[in-house]
């Protein structure tokens, strides 16, 4: 099974070479449905050993995040579907499209290699791999801004990985004093079974530099200066890609390293975790308050949501199982955002906000799915986000109350600057029925992913609950 989840992306990269990008977009459809039965196969069958040479493991943490990343994937490929047909209908070359499913099928593929790598080399090949993937998505329509995003997001992305080697190589030099110059030197497992044999302060230093080198792809503050850029750039599709499951993607390293150094009990990482979790935190919700283009505001508020799932996991317990469901929870939120934003990008072809105004009148079914997509965001029920936001805070207040109160601060100044910002874009004096031109899934998706977050609000599968909690245990041994 886990082949095939290798193969699948691998035949889209092939496929997207040979064919016509309208066929190909049907062909899209079967494939990332067959990634996703796939993945959850995986998920709900707990299949937990290792495979390929021991070069690739599934564990409850790493199954979670792939069916996150398959699930998300669905739904882009669905709202790709009609955001290619519009972007033709209105003028778009066919030809600019012709490497969009080549790209992003090398970034699927990418993100799985990382996610299932046993190898923290391997882990760190892939997670490389995304970088040269999503550059040219960034770049994709050719523009100044956009080359300038990309250009920031290479350079940024590969001085943070680079300090993510170091964190490797480091980690490397403790544990071949006990598996000798092999591949066992870096598989993860092997590494957990002999923690307590290695050395502690080498094992922080390789955490320290793991959470700057891989927390700088993630957006931790202050390295996040290409996350705004980067995803206000990409075509919408990506976006919602870029921020629900990239992000998770590189956290995953961060987590790896921290699972190491949890259980070799060294408990400054906590510390860390937190810090970093909060300064990411704390910082978004105050820029948020002053941003001109909407697309930008959606970044930040990825970035806000980041800080927010790392702080769970630095205070553990019922932050780290509500940080588990938040990775979830915020990559459906997070894309009916980017793909609302989509839709009023393609009918208006406008990215500030002071220039847009009457879309409750021009665009209905957008802007109201839009002010959902900010409520769930936000954490108001009856989204299932309410949950999971509630799980960290009660982690975080158990941990400390004045930490607690400094969290509900940030997240009230992020409610107040998102709906401050997006609220004068849906009011205002019509100027004419404008959403006929949108293909109809992209109307139907985002409107599709809010529902699923309502009912996950009232059902939760058990097996889902109890994997979560496995990751949880995993996690912190």
């Amino acid at each position: 099974m886990i082949s095939i989840l290798f193969l699948l992306p691998a035949l889209g990269l092939l496929l997207s070479l040979l064919v016509d990008v309208l066929i190909m977009s049907y062909l899209q459809l079967l494939i990332s449905l067959s990634l996703f039965l796939s993945s959850l196969y995986i998920f709900f069958h707990k299949e937990y050993s290792t495979h390929l040479y021991n070069l690739f493991f599934v564990d409850p943490v790493n199954s979670f995040l792939l069916l996150t990343v398959a699930l998300l994937e669905l739904f882009v490929v669905f709202y790709s579907f009609g955001y290619i047909r519009t972007e033709i209908s209105q003028g778009m070359s066919k030809r600019r499209f012709k490497y969009y499913y080549f790209w992003k099928n090398g970034f699927i593929f990418s993100m799985i290699l990382s996610i299932l790598s046993n190898n923290l080399g391997v882990y760190w090949v892939g997670l490389e791999a995304t970088t040269l993937t999503t550059a040219f998505l960034i770049a994709f329509y050719r523009s100044k801004e956009s080359y300038e995003a990309s250009w920031k997001y290479v350079i940024m992305c590969s001085i943070g990985i680079t300090l993510g080697l170091f964190a490797i190589v480091l980690l490397y030099y403790s544990t071949a004093h006990i598996y000798g110059e092999s591949l066992k030197a870096l598989s993860f497992l092997d590494i957990m079974v002999s923690v307590q044999k290695l050395d502690k302060d080498i094992l922080f230093l390789s955490f320290i530099l793991a959470l700057v080198g891989f927390g700088t792809k993630v957006g931790f503050a202050p390295m996040h200066n290409w996350l705004p850029d980067a995803h206000s750039q990409a075509p919408s599709p990506i976006s919602v890609l870029l921020s629900g499951v990239l992000l998770n993607t590189a956290l995953l390293g961060v987590l790896r390293f921290y699972q190491i150094n949890e259980k070799a009990g060294v408990g400054y990482a906590r510390d860390f975790m937190i810090f970093f979790g909060f300064l990411t935190l704390f910082l978004a919700s105050l820029i948020m308050l002053r941003q001109g283009e909407y697309k930008r505001l959606f970044a930040y508020s990825s970035m806000e949501n980041m800080g927010l799932i790392a702080l769970g996991f630095g205070v553990g317990g019922y932050g780290a199982f509500g940080a588990f469901f938040h990775i979830l929870f915020h990559a459906i939120a997070k894309g009916v955002l980017f793909m609302t934003s989509g839709n009023i990008l393609s009918v208006l072809h406008e990215r500030r906000i002071e220039k847009i105004n009457g879309l409750f009148k021009d665009m209905k079914t957008t802007s109201f799915v839009m002010l959902l997509g900010l409520a769930s965001i936000s954490g108001l029920p009856p989204f299932s986000t309410f949950f999971s936001k509630i799980y960290i805070i009660i982690g975080v207040i158990q941990k400390s109350h004045f930490l607690g109160i400094l969290v509900l601060f940030s997240l009230a100044v992020a409610f107040s600057g998102i709906f401050w910002q997006i609220l004068p874009m849906l009011s205002g004096i019509s100027k004419g029925e404008r959403e006929k031109v949108l293909h109809p899934f992209m109307i139907i998706i985002p409107t599709l992913m809010l529902l699923i977050l309502i009912a996950l609000t009232f059902y939760t599968p058990e097996t889902l609950t109890q994997i979560i909690k496995m990751a949880v245990n995993e996690l912190y041994g």
